[in-house]
């Protein structure tokens, strides 16, 4: 292990070997303080900023990409005429100090020698590395031939509309100047290459190539998604190519399909990466896609090949992903992966840009085998158990507009990585009225003379780089402008690394139209956070060790990266790793994987420093594994069902503004004894044409399937809530089945819910008459003997109207006449007919402590309503302090936190994962009226974008359901000006509208304070992932008290997006807070869309049984 000093430590030993300088410049600042004190009132000081913007003049780069659209060349002609350059970042002459190499697209390459202090040299010319006027787009440096001297690889696009450019290979001779030996290699591939990644991947100790390449079909026509296995582009397709220089042999063969690369024209290939995404100790490839096309994910096998399994780590991806990074956001040493996309920020952009596809299409790209994708920059990060959970709405990353270069590093070197994102293009073809007018018809144009039309129409916008600070706990910042970094631009790829060696990051982009913005970092002057940086010497071909893992340890914090020098957007990174390190004191080791095979450990180096670690020189060490002790794991319980969803309806054409799905609420989930052996036994709903189920348990703990006729004849009900109580009280349990599912209209026989009468023996008898025929859409049922006659009534919620969001159903309190039969008496108890909202939990529990239980209710768009039964036989609702913010409550659960004889509640909500987040400042607001006056009723959502209250709705779906707008707003400018419901509609239809709102996004519980006073406290971030659907409470083996959130809900809009971030989530209260738990099971072995869950025995050991829709049940044991 070798030390290098760094600037920062070199000026601080110049100042303390200077001391009568540090005594002058004191009595300096003495005799002109009268001056400073009368200077600070007439002008005010700049605040210096993090980053500073050095002019050209200083630094001596003058690089631009400047572009010239013609008529044979422009974006119209090529979908990537404005993706601009790349920039890569190395020490090209092993002299301490990181150089600078420019592409670009239409003139010549530049190589910067870096003198000092930012001081650069432009050697191009001489180093020969100019790219001979090809069309370049990405950039990486990397030691290809093992010589200890890093070399220069450029792709471009070529043999089309006139470019003739070839990738190139510039092989680094050692003294300043290059060889151009892609020819030599095998690798001066000539096509659409976007990008390259050199990164050893069957650990041979050479640098192997992925090469990334780029379709030019026409991305509106897409194929199956199974063509890509079958499809072949020898010009767009992706490569990659083996290294055989530990074999002696100084060139690289293709091995694409024989180790399991797809090369389709289907990829749009915008972003590469590698990291070991699996913890195996092998490096794996993520790809991003432009368009239609998912998102690649390569597992490496250890042997050679790869296998794609996009889908078997994530939930869904960016829609038009273009670069990625990969490094670990939370510092629990696994690697996350950041994609962008093109969402604008800026709520008059959103509105007339192009998003997500209409509905229609998305659900025809689903049945073609096309994944689940938005139009937004997404963070996935990784759960360390085979999942990923993508936060980028929850952390407010998903919107920076047309994104290109992801870079994730630690800007202010707090210890918390960052995010930098590069932004903006030239002409934005997604402008929604230049779509419009170049689908109308042009009469007496030729084509040339409508397409310059048409480019010239292309809005031209220049936007400022988004900069993200990491605050901690999965929570991010906009800290662009106070940071120095939010400069108008169109900016395309960036690099950073640290260019005057005084310990911090310093940032170069790529602009287009634009001189190259080089910033420098001053973090080492204004904070006193520590840091370390790192080389690596390997002994084989691979000498820079590209591709290592290295975890620094220090004070019990964990800080992960991988090496690789080709990140973001067609550029790449250095070999030197700088990690932030905070307020440390000391850093207790370093771990270095340098592959699968070996591993090392060094001890103790000084912190403020880099060091040098030498392969072979450390001591043997271990990959860090997490120790989790499991509250819970997978029990083998044989029951062999699998709910099946069958929806007969699209609710979404049948209702173009409602957010969300009402047909996918089941399965229903009831546990009981109902055959007397002493044993639980389950019910299980089935979806609308799916035959219920019921299982006897036996005492092998097995479960065995009950044939009952009567479950086939009512198949055609959405069994969506359940329950088993002794409704007849012959002390056996009987069932109360809920339909819902929004399929069928109000009264219609198939929305009727039904009960089951058991005969003793654990038969259930459908008796017809039991019920009235009511019909709404169920969503929840309690139980409880309200006339206290002795046998328990039910009160009845609903939560939607079919064929009309927004309107607020019936629910009902039926009343049991001893013999299982039940009358509706709501209006005899509440008054009139009973709309308390959309409900979706009912429970019944005295909450007022005066022995009597009042009904809780809590739904979407609604506060937690109590209602008390007084001395005339009247529900009355209760003002409850600390229950009056509406949310969209999925779940509620009663619990004794403190277990001081206080009831609790905890709420499941949507959670902050969603484009749609309330507060009390920023509500969100749902608008229920007829406004054109056609009968129908419309649903309108509006929410809060850059503090404006918008429409939620694009101007197009907006329209579809209230043609009348289209003359209001002619135009997507016109459209985009929209700041209130009042640019939409007039005050007296405002004032007739229904409006209901929501002010709180988060799950958590409503703490009982003692004398009717209740406070809501969130749960942990973790918690707020996902919609919670269910809970359940249980004691664990330590005796503490444990909380199980069951959610998931793929049913939103696509313009929404499903969220299935947490299919479960654990938490356990502790020191006065709830503390959130890995769940310590293989995430695939549970993942999936959840509804119900509840404690059931078997034999006599408790377990929870999960429910999930479209999937099978979930048994997971507790204490194991």
């Amino acid at each position: 292990m070798k030390n290098f000093p760094t600037k920062a430590q070199r000026r601080k030993a110049e100042l303390n070997e200077k001391p009568n300088y540090r005594f002058l410049e004191f009595v300096r600042i003495g005799l002109f303080s009268f001056l400073i004190f009368n200077l600070i009132y007439c002008s005010k000081p700049q605040e210096e900023t993090l980053f500073t913007l050095l002019p050209s003049n200083q630094t001596g780069i003058d690089f631009r990409n400047d572009l010239t659209s013609t008529g044979e060349m422009n974006i119209l002609e090529y979908l990537y005429f404005y993706n601009g350059g790349g920039v890569a970042v190395g020490d090209i002459n092993n002299d301490g100090l990181v150089d600078i190499y420019f592409t670009s697209n239409q003139g010549e390459n530049k190589l910067y020698l870096n003198k000092g202090d930012f001081q650069f040299e432009d050697i191009t010319v001489a180093a020969k590395v100019t790219g001979d006027g090809g069309w370049s787009t990405g950039v990486t440096m990397a030691d290809v031939n093992g010589d200890g001297f890093l070399d220069i690889y450029v792709s471009q696009v070529g043999d089309y509309k006139g470019i003739s450019g070839k990738n190139k290979l510039y092989i680094n001779n050692g003294d300043l100047t290059f060889s151009e030996k892609a020819e030599k290699y095998g690798i001066d591939f000539v096509g659409f290459s976007t990008h390259a990644v050199f990164f050893d991947y069957d650990q041979d100790g050479d640098l192997d190539l992925y090469l990334l390449n780029h379709s030019i079909k026409k991305p509106e026509v897409f194929s199956h998604a199974d063509t890509k296995f079958t499809n072949q582009d020898e010009k767009g397709g992706d490569k990659l190519f083996k290294n055989l220089i530990t074999e002696g042999d100084e060139r690289m063969v293709e091995v694409t399909s024989e180790a399991g690369i797809l090369s389709s024209s289907l990829g749009f290939g915008l972003g590469v990466g590698v990291a070991d995404v699996n913890g195996d100790g092998w490096l794996d490839i993520y790809v991003s896609n432009d368009f239609t096309e998912d998102d690649y994910l390569y597992i490496n096998q250890a042997d050679g090949t790869f296998k794609e399994s996009l889908k078997e780590f994530m939930e869904n991806t960016s829609r038009y992903s273009m670069g990625n990074d990969i490094a670990d956001i939370n510092n629990d040493g696994l690697p996350d992966i950041f994609t962008t996309d093109m969402l604008p920020e800026d709520p008059v952009i959103w509105m007339k840009s192009l998003g997500e596809d209409k509905q229609e299409v998305y659900d025809i790209k689903q049945k073609l085998g096309y994944g689940d994708q938005y139009v937004r920059n997404h963070l996935q990060l990784n759960r360390g158990d085979g999942r990923f959970s993508e936060i980028g709405l929850l952390t407010e990353t998903f919107a920076t507009d047309w994104s290109w270069s992801p870079l994730i590093f630690d800007m202010d070197n707090d210890g918390k990585k960052d995010i930098h994102v590069t932004n903006g293009i030239v002409k934005r073809p997604n402008d929604l009225d230049f779509v419009q007018y170049s689908q109308e018809p042009t009469p007496g144009l030729t084509d040339k003379e409508k397409e310059k039309q048409q480019i010239e129409m292309l809005p031209t916008v220049k936007l400022s780089n988004f900069a993200f600070k990491n605050e901690g706990g999965l929570k991010f910042s906009n800290a662009s402008k106070i940071w120095g970094l939010d400069q108008l631009s169109y900016s395309n790829g960036s690099a950073y690394e640290d260019l005057d060696n005084d310990g911090d990051l310093d940032l170069v982009v790529n602009n287009t139209d634009h001189e190259a913005f080089v910033y420098r970092n001053n973090s080492s002057e204004l904070a006193t956070n520590r840091f370390v940086q790192i080389d690596l010497r390997s002994d084989d071909k691979n000498i820079f060790g590209i591709g290592a893992q290295v975890w620094v340890f220090s004070e019990g914090e964990t800080y992960f990266q991988t090496l690789s020098t080709s990140r973001g957007f067609q550029s790449g990174t250095s070999t030197t790793l700088t990690f932030g390190l905070g307020n440390s004191e000391k850093i207790d080791s370093v771990l270095i994987s340098w592959n699968s095979k070996q591993i090392e450990v060094f001890q103790s180096p000084e912190l403020d420093q880099r060091h040098l670690f030498e392969k072979g020189q450390g001591n043997e060490g271990r990959l860090p594994t997490q120790k989790i002790d499991s509250v819970l794991e997978i029990a083998d319980i044989l029951l062999d069902w699998k709910h099946e969803e069958k929806s007969i309806i699209d609710e979404f054409r049948r209702e173009y503004l409602m957010p969300r799905r009402y047909g996918t609420e089941g399965p229903a989930l009831a546990v009981g004894d109902l055959n007397g052996d002493g044993l639980d036994d389950i019910f299980l709903g089935g979806a609308n044409g799916q035959p219920s189920a019921l299982f006897f348990q036996d005492v092998n703990k097995g479960f065995n399937k009950v044939e009952n006729p009567f479950f086939e004849q009512l198949k055609t009900a959405e069994d969506v809530v359940a329950v088993m109580e002794d409704f007849n009280q012959d002390g056996h349990l009987d069932l109360y089945v809920g339909s819902g599912g929004n399929e069928y209209g109000r009264g219609e026989i198939y929305n009727f819910d039904r009960v089951f009468l058991n005969d003793g023996k654990g038969n259930l008898i459908f008796s017809m008459n039991s019920l009235p025929p009511i019909g709404e859409n169920t969503s929840t049922i309690a139980v409880h003997d309200v006339n206290g006659d002795g046998y328990p009534d039910i009160f009845v919620g609903a939560s939607v109207v079919t064929g009309n969001y927004g309107a607020v159903p019936r629910s009902y309190l039926l009343l049991n006449d001893g013999r299982g039969k039940f009358q509706d008496v709501t209006q005899s108890y509440f008054g009139e007919e009973f709309r308390p909202g959309m409900i979706q939990n009912a429970l019944w529990t005295d909450i007022t402590g005066n022995g009597k239980k009042e009904l809780l209710l809590s739904g979407e768009w609604m506060p937690v309503m109590v209602y008390s039964l007084n001395d005339r036989q009247q529900f009355e609702m209760l003002n409850i302090s600390g229950l009056e913010q509406p949310g969209w409550y999925f779940a509620m659960s009663i619990i004794d936190v403190e277990g001081n004889g206080l009831q609790d509640f905890v709420l499941g909500n949507l959670g902050l994962n969603s484009k749609l987040k309330a507060s009390q400042d920023q509500p969100v607001w749902l608008y229920h009226h007829d406004f054109d006056g056609n009968g129908q009723t419309d649903p309108l959502i509006f929410h809060y974008m850059d503090g404006k209250l918008v429409p939620f709705a694009s101007r197009d779906d907006l329209i579809k359901q209230i043609p009348a707008l289209k003359r209001k707003h002619d135009s997507y400018v016109s459209y985009s000006k929209v700041k209130s419901p009042k640019d939409l509609f007039d005050e007296n239809q405002l004032d007739q509208a229904s409006k209901y709102q929501v002010t709180e996004s988060r799950s958590g519980v409503l703490k009982n304070l003692g004398n009717g006073n209740f406070k809501f406290e969130p749960f942990p971030i973790e918690a707020q992932f996902a919609p919670i659907k269910d809970f359940k409470s249980f004691k664990g083996k330590d005796g503490g008290q444990y909380l199980l959130g069951v959610g998931n809900f793929y049913g939103f809009r696509n313009d929404l997006g499903k969220n299935g971030s947490q299919p479960l989530t654990l938490l356990k209260w502790a020191n006065g807070t709830w503390k959130n738990l890995p769940i310590g099971i293989p995430a695939n072995d549970y993942w999936g869309e959840f509804r119900k869950v509840e404690v059931i025995n078997i034999g006599d050991t408790p377990h929870l049984v999960a429910v999930r829709n479209n999937g099978k049940p979930v048994f997971l044991k507790i204490n194991p």
